[in-house]
């Protein structure tokens, strides 16, 4: 979201201008675009998805709490497993509702780390 706010020209550690950034009204940022060479962005309701074209990654935001976004959502945590290569494995067999179970198994295999 820095990156996105930089692109067009907003510091969203200021709250005013992060809520410029993110409004619907504003055309002077695209909906959807090309953040970079190797990264899109779509806003969709309460989030922005970024896609990394080369990898096909997939990473949600939730437009709450920033500049920080400290909310996750079981759903898009499992689509960024599902779309990263490093963890796609882990991912096969489970179902997204199942979220919870597998972040706690990939914390005591030593694949993720607990950040406070």
């Amino acid at each position: 979201m820095v990156k996105l706010g930089k692109k067009y020209g907003y510091n969203i550690n200021k709250i005013q201008e992060y809520e410029d950034l993110i409004w619907r009204g504003n055309n002077s940022v695209p909906r959807k675009g090309q953040l970079s060479n190797r990264w899109n962005y779509t806003f969709h309701g309460g989030q922005c998805k970024f896609y990394n074209k080369k990898h096909q990654q997939i990473i949600e935001v939730e437009l709450i709490n920033p500049p920080n976004f400290g909310k996750l959502d079981a759903w898009f945590v499992f689509k960024y497993l599902e779309s990263t290569e490093k963890y796609k494995k882990y991912v096969l067999d489970v179902e997204w509702s199942e979220i919870k179970e597998l972040i706690n198994q990939l914390y005591k295999l030593g694949e993720i780390e607990k950040i406070e």
